[in-house]
């Protein structure tokens, strides 16, 4: 089949998560025999990078698949405009001239500005449309209040002032938002909460999509190399964003408590350098990392700590560390307590259980190992490509059948 994925940042143009997911999806595709093509826009990145340069590529130019950069003369004003009215604007004839190719599935992702609601309309293949963030249901994408906490009754003009997000009028137009969401065939959501949500959106907004459960998934992680960066014998690993909705400043409180415990801090963001400043000798950046590097970290770490405040969709980092039997410690954030089900990782709720679950992993070898163990079991059997591409292409078979139903009723 031919595949068109649709999302505003792809390597090495991204800031990590969902880019990185689209790029697996789409090169697990071609090594199957699918041609896959995927659409971004640079000049999102270039907005948001701060003058930083791309990341050097990491992996090998694949025969089949093909990546359109969406680059305008006008740079910034091309997102600019896509935020605050929905559309492609700038990027329409290009989306136009792309999406109406003859490809068996379009799979829209992060469309926030690529093209906001109003790409969804474009193209005529079987439409997916993968929510790895809120953003459909909250303009800041990830339902973290203002106030400190997870959105349960919306004030989208103080979060985002708050945040410093540019406030989105066309949000108000919800007919208009349904309708192009009811051009989509199938919505792929990762876990029940984000479900829910959006389920809720759609009752209100008086429009049906059918919600399929898909959880994400992770390629193996490729054999670990040294990293060249010295490392305590023991530690624990934070592996993200560095930015407020993650919790970053609250883990430096708790090891701020535990001072005999490393941690190794890996990732940028907006917050990198007020949290260096706080950290004390026993926590320490590293920046980002290759997927080599990854797989050295995780494999030497005690446990990947996970101390998000906001509702995740998925944890790319949390599947990384099962696939490679590095224990999880999360806090309670939506997705990852269907990922970890079953044994496969400790939870905590506040600093106090934080630093139980720390306590407990670093002093009980054999919990470490059992927990790696399950953790491990639970990424072969759920979280693998294969099994993600299994569930995948049955939801386009139920589509296709649907599409088919729908058009012989017609007649």
């Amino acid at each position: 089949m031919r595949f068109c994925m649709v999302t505003t940042f792809y390597p090495p143009y991204h800031f990590g998560g969902d880019a990185v997911f689209v790029r697996q999806l789409a090169r697990s595709l071609v090594e199957r025999g699918h041609e896959v093509e995927v659409v971004h826009c640079v000049d999102s990145w270039r907005l948001l990078a701060n003058g930083k340069r791309p990341d050097a590529p990491d992996d090998e130019p694949l025969e089949g698949l093909r990546v359109h950069r969406l680059e305008s003369p006008l740079r910034a004003l091309s997102p600019i405009w896509t935020q605050q009215t929905g559309r492609p604007g700038l990027k329409r004839k290009r989306l136009l001239g792309i999406l109406e190719r003859d490809f068996d599935v379009i799979n829209y992702h992060n469309i926030s500005l690529v093209g906001g609601p109003d790409v969804l309309r474009l193209g005529n293949a079987v439409k997916l449309y993968t929510l790895h963030e809120h953003w459909w249901v909250c303009p800041t994408h990830v339902l973290w209040k203002y106030t400190g906490e997870l959105c349960t009754s919306p004030e989208c003009l103080r979060c985002c002032a708050a945040q410093g997000t540019p406030p989105q009028l066309w949000r108000r137009a919800v007919g208009w938002m349904a309708r192009c969401l009811a051009e989509v065939d199938s919505l792929l959501v990762a876990n029940n909460f984000t479900a829910e949500r959006h389920r809720a959106w759609m009752r209100a907004a008086g429009v049906d999509v059918p919600l399929e459960p898909m959880p994400g998934f992770t390629a193996p992680l490729p054999a670990g190399e040294d990293t060249r960066i010295e490392l305590p014998p023991r530690f624990f690993l934070y592996v993200g964003r560095l930015v407020r909705a993650k919790g970053t400043h609250a883990l430096l409180d708790a090891f701020a408590r535990r001072r005999d415990y490393p941690l190794v801090i890996v990732g940028e963001g907006s917050e990198r350098d007020a949290l260096a400043r706080r950290a004390l000798r026993n926590v320490r950046f590293v920046g980002r990392q290759s997927r080599e590097g990854l797989a050295h970290l995780y494999a030497r770490a005690e446990a990947l700590v996970f101390p998000s405040l906001s509702a995740e969709t998925f944890s790319l980092v949390a599947c990384e560390a099962l696939s490679s039997g590095t224990p999880v410690i999360s806090s309670h954030c939506g997705g990852t307590e269907e990922l970890l089900a079953g044994g496969a990782g400790l939870f905590y709720s506040g600093e106090e259980e934080l630093l139980e679950q720390l306590d407990r992993i670093w002093n009980e070898p054999d919990l470490r190992a059992r927990l790696g163990a399950a953790g491990r079991s639970r990424y072969e059997s759920r979280y693998t490509p294969e099994a993600y591409l299994e569930r995948y292409l049955a939801v386009i078979e139920r589509v296709r059948a649907r599409r088919t139903r729908a058009h012989s009723n017609r007649r």
